[in-house]
């Protein structure tokens, strides 16, 4: 079976002993470790305990596959379920995996999760899970906009701290491409800001500080300002560091707050009440630069750049092995969008 994001969590905590095995994939690797983990706790009480969580890999499954088998049949020693977790799967295992399933049919003793990268929705392993009525598939994406914001509340909550709206705005900005690297920014962001009870703008720039979003920005930036040298050297940059898939999202909503500005410019407001529709976080800091990208940019050529970004970020997807080349070449062409007619 397939789950939605509305019964993942609760999956997560109760998987149920009629559910025999689980996918676990996508692109987002932080995030596949941590629900991979909920689910080992769920079935066998501790994601570390010797005696009731076995460990696999794709190569122990290629080169004895009648072992899963036996991992999955066997009865813990001192009594309660079992969890065994295979890492590494790929499509190419599908079959393998197939006659796995065709004999294990539930998980009263043992729980098996299988993790995997991402998977497109061809994938043979994908549908086998998403359609055996004893088997289910959580997909594991990037989180962003909403998701990414409950995520980062969440985590501060829970230390029993709040975060201004510039702040967290800034956070937005600049976490979200895998949620293991997103929790330990926000973990050190904790311990930076000490006693205090609220983090501020300022504690979210030094502590976060020089993380994937201030190069984003600075390239959303080189995009929207038309600067080639600056677009090459900021693309090195994040490409480095950051999933192409990542950078034209975040590209995407730079140009979707600059076409607010815009539009309030083309309808007659101030550009100073037009800037006030951008609402960063670093507004005043960049002000002049932002200034100069609105008297460039006209709504038409704003939406033509966010179609662009939308089809590269399908060609990217569906083309992983030219996604570099794929988004270099759309954030030139971008870049020259303001001059062309």
């Amino acid at each position: 079976m397939k789950l939605d994001r509305r019964q993942i969590d609760e999956f997560l905590k109760n998987p149920g002993e009629k559910t025999a095995a689980v996918l676990v994939f996508g692109p987002d690797e932080g995030l596949v470790r941590e629900r991979v983990n909920a689910l080992v706790k769920a079935a066998a009480g501790s994601s570390d305990d010797p005696f009731r969580v076995v460990e696999l890999d794709s190569d122990q499954l290629r080169g004895d596959p009648a072992r899963l088998m036996d991992e999955a049949g066997a009865i813990s020693m001192l009594g309660g379920r079992r969890a065994v977790r295979v890492g590494g799967v790929t499509d190419g295992q599908a079959k393998l995996v197939e006659d796995f399933l065709d004999s294990h049919r539930d998980s009263k003793n043992t729980l098996v999760i299988f993790e995997a990268g991402e998977l497109p929705g061809r994938a043979a392993l994908r549908k086998l899970f998403e359609g055996a009525p004893h088997a289910a598939a959580i997909a594991c994406y990037h989180d962003s906009g909403g998701d990414l914001k409950a995520v980062i509340q969440a985590q501060l909550s829970a230390a029993g701290k709040g975060a201004a709206p510039a702040a967290l705005s800034y956070l937005e900005q600049s976490l979200g491409g895998d949620r293991g690297a997103t929790r330990s920014e926000i973990e050190k962001l904790i311990l930076y800001v000490g006693e205090a009870k609220q983090v501020e703008l300022e504690d979210a720039m030094a502590s976060v500080g020089h993380s994937a979003g201030v190069e984003q920005d600075d390239l959303n930036y080189a995009i929207a300002e038309g600067d080639s040298r600056a677009i090459e050297r900021q693309l090195d940059l994040n490409l480095a560091e950051t999933a192409p898939i990542m950078i034209l999202r975040g590209l995407a909503r730079h140009f979707l707050k600059l076409h607010g500005a815009v539009g309030r410019l083309e309808s007659g407001a101030s550009l100073q009440d037009a800037m006030v529709a951008l609402n960063s976080p670093l507004f005043w800091r960049d002000r002049p630069r932002l200034e100069r990208q609105c008297r460039r940019w006209s709504s038409r050529a704003i939406a033509i750049a966010l179609q662009k970004i939308g089809e590269t970020e399908s060609q990217a997807m569906r083309h992983r092995e030219i996604a570099d080349t794929l988004t270099r070449r759309a954030g030139l062409e971008i870049a020259a969008l303001p001059g062309k007619r």
